[in-house]
């Protein structure tokens, strides 16, 4: 993934599996992390979408029924994506956090991209 996040703010370490419309990335924080890291993690992950390396910027534009299931006691989740749509610069990107088995938050988040 060609993220421009760096350490300690880049979550999103890898993509474990990609389709067109779905992807599972596996993210990594400091510590066990918060809804926002979480959101924020999930929004690094649309990253696994990108067909080329070009790097983009990307801003978080919209946040829609957020939730918080479970408080995460790890400092690993799988991010599981399903790209939704394109709407003209933006797209919208349903997320849902796995600890192992263990669905940890979900939601719907909308991204403005744009060349870096």
């Amino acid at each position: 993934m060609n993220l421009p996040h760096l350490a300690p703010i880049r979550f999103a370490k890898e993509i474990l599996e990609c389709t067109e419309n779905r992807a599972k990335v596996l993210c990594e924080f400091p510590f066990s992390p918060t809804l926002a890291m979480i959101v924020e993690a999930a929004a690094q992950s649309f990253g696994a979408f990108g067909a080329d390396e070009t790097p983009r910027m990307g801003f978080l534009v919209l946040m829609k029924d957020i939730s918080l299931h479970v408080k995460p006691t790890k400092n690993v989740l799988v991010m599981q994506c399903e790209h939704k749509g394109v709407f003209g610069m933006t797209s919208e990107l349903f997320f849902e956090a796995y600890e192992g088995d263990k669905k940890i938050a979900d939601g719907t988040v909308m991204i403005a991209l744009q060349e870096a």
